[in-house]
């Protein structure tokens, strides 16, 4: 194995393997728009393939499941030594809340802060010149 200074996930990939499932069913992808207030849905239909790009910007997430039905998916990430934007960064996977859950976005700016300190202080995760790497 070569340990690279930098990994960027560029590439998601979702293959959904829950036969008969419907949009009703919840547990859909959602891609966001960069205020993070309106989603675009898609359904997370019986062998369907996502294949979605990761920056900054590409906000996303999985609509709440309201059914006792179990969604499962089959999900890979690629990686990069070239960022999506061509410029060296570092940060941890950040979390927010859905619109309206106000207290849960606020909190999640914290907790990114966080996250992010900490692997950078105490050098756990990725990041340049091996700076957070894993052992």
């Amino acid at each position: 194995l070569k340990w690279v200074s930098i990994s960027y996930r560029r590439l998601n990939l979702l293959y959904y393997v829950t036969p008969e499932w419907i949009l009703e069913n919840g547990g859909n992808f959602e891609l966001w728009d960069a205020k993070v207030t309106v989603p675009e849905t898609i359904v997370a239909k019986f062998n369907r393939l996502l294949v979605m790009e990761t920056n900054d910007r590409s906000w996303h997430s999985v609509s709440p499941v309201v059914t006792d039905t179990p969604r499962c998916c089959v999900s890979n990430y690629y990686f990069s030594e070239i960022s999506p934007s061509g410029l060296d960064s570092f940060h941890v996977t950040s979390f927010t809340g859905r619109p309206g859950e106000y207290w849960k976005r606020k909190v999640g700016v914290i907790d990114n802060f966080l996250r992010n300190t900490i692997s950078k202080t105490i050098k756990i995760g990725r990041g340049k010149n091996l700076i957070n790497k894993t052992k």
